[in-house]
């Protein structure tokens, strides 16, 4: 009798563990979405566990899912490598929220200043505040660092989602295209 009522709490246990372990092989195996969606899932068994919670925030930034990094960013306070990735991911969201403004309802946003970020939109926001090209609809950008990449910077709409989109390019071949 007694091993009845033990039984489901060491499953519970067990299947916590296989959890954190699943989220943690996902991310090194680059199975970002699956790790991120494994993360959202698991977070009800982690609330407090603040490697738990920036390993999902990193797969979720990984799979171009910023807006799920909201709660990640609440969460993260306790330690001070926490508060850091709650810093970066915070920085991302923003700079995610001004480019909208600035494509969708004009607004400036010349001089802010954020830290930079290797983040391929936090490297964007960088050159739109340099050059906003307000008469583009597509904004183009060459890397300085590397002249065979650019960047096209623009507006997105499905299902009646507003959205943005960045297409990246090598010697002027598309090779990848991320939605925020």
């Amino acid at each position: 009798m007694k091993w009845l009522v033990l039984l489901p709490l060491l499953l519970s246990v067990s299947l916590s563990a296989d959890t954190k372990q699943k989220l943690f092989d996902l991310y090194q195996q680059g199975n970002y979405l699956k790790a991120c969606n494994l993360g959202v899932q698991g977070l009800a068994n982690y609330p407090d566990d603040e490697v738990y919670i920036s390993l999902y925030a990193f797969s979720c930034l990984k799979a171009d899912f910023i807006d799920r990094l909201a709660v990640p960013i609440i969460k993260l306070n306790q330690t001070k490598e926490a508060r850091s990735n709650a810093s970066y991911f915070s920085v991302i969201l923003m700079q995610k929220k001004l480019l909208m403004q600035a494509l969708y309802d004009n607004k400036q946003i010349k001089n802010v200043k954020f830290p930079t970020s290797s983040y391929l939109l936090s490297r964007v926001f960088d050159f739109y505040v340099k050059d906003p090209q307000p008469n583009q609809l597509i904004k183009e950008y060459r890397d300085p660092a590397n002249a065979r990449s650019s960047y096209k910077l623009y507006t997105s709409v499905s299902n009646g989602h507003k959205s943005i989109a960045i297409d990246e390019y090598y010697d002027k071949i598309l090779t990848l295209h991320h939605v925020y």
